[in-house]
């Protein structure tokens, strides 16, 4: 059967079709797959010399169906004779023509319908479909029957209740327990919560800093002289921390002797100045470069 389905927007009154027909009453239309009757069909003509009439269409709505409708549009031809061919008329061929092709149109449909017929059965007459459908549902009966089984074993339900609820409680008292042994151990556990590697991009500062507040901080300093402002990596919480510096030279006298100090008084919570020298007896020379570290709080406000 020649047909085309759209679906309704609540706006588009006007749904075509391409399929050729005869007249209007061949043209069925249904909205949710009842009759419809607010329509009207206008046809494309196919020509003065045409053997099928209308070569499509459209159908037009009075009202716009919603978005919740489905229209389908189909072709229905009568199986009945269009001539009466008399013995001794004279047979004129174009009506001749017109008589055999409406006769095949309708054997289209027939066959359409056929052919959905077959696949429906062959679907049904599936052997291998069948056996399976069959071997699902035991299998679910089984299940349903070992459900059945595990309920009664269960017994009394309001007894399982109470078991659940008492062993609700029992946790609940475990995780208050657990809970405040947190509270007591939380200042005796302490790691590390954020750390860093030297490198060129930081000027060669570390640190490790630890959930109680801790820090451990050092870098590398290529200065010499006096008043090196040493930066640190992370801020303290006050100018109250450990330092040790450990100078460096390459090339120098036998029992020469990196001196590296703090300047007195320049120490504060964000840095440090340092003197770095090398000395031998009584010579002073600028030294190459050393190592700083210190270890204290950090200022968690930052």
């Amino acid at each position: 059967m020649q047909k085309v389905s759209y679906m309704g927007n609540g706006e588009t009154t006007e749904f075509n079709f391409t399929f050729p027909y005869y007249e209007n009453t061949n043209v069925v239309v249904t909205k949710n797959g009842a009759a419809a009757t607010d329509y009207q069909v206008i046809g494309t003509s196919g020509g003065v010399d045409a053997d099928i009439p209308y070569v499509g269409g459209k159908v037009v709505f009075e009202t716009a169906p919603t978005a919740l409708d489905c229209i389908t549009i189909a072709r229905s031809l009568p199986l009945v004779r269009t001539v009466d061919y008399q013995p001794l008329a004279k047979i004129d061929p174009t009506t001749l023509n017109q008589d055999v092709n409406y006769l095949m149109e309708v054997l289209k449909d027939l066959k359409d319908e056929f052919d959905t017929l077959a696949t429906q059965y062959s679907e049904i007459a599936d052997k291998d479909s069948t056996a399976t459908l069959l071997a699902r549902i035991a299998a679910i009966s089984e299940d349903i029957t070992d459900v059945s089984a595990q309920i009664t074993a269960l017994g009394d339900i309001s007894t399982l209740r109470q078991t659940v609820t008492d062993l609700s409680t029992t946790v609940g008292g475990h995780t208050t327990s657990i809970g405040t042994l947190d509270t007591r151990t939380t200042n005796l556990l302490d790691y590390v919560i954020a750390s860093q590697a030297p490198t060129a991009d930081n000027n060669y500062t570390w640190y490790r800093k630890y959930k109680s507040g801790w820090i451990e901080q050092g870098g590398y300093v290529a200065s010499s002289g006096a008043g090196i402002l040493v930066t640190l990596a992370v801020a303290m919480s006050n100018a109250n921390y450990h330092i040790i510096l450990t100078g460096k030279h390459d090339s120098r006298t036998a029992g020469s002797t990196t001196s590296v100090s703090t300047n007195s008084g320049a120490v504060t919570a964000t840095g440090f100045y340092v003197n770095n020298y090398v000395e031998n007896g009584g010579n002073r020379d600028n030294g190459d470069a050393f190592w700083w570290t210190c270890w204290g709080f950090y200022n968690t406000a930052i």
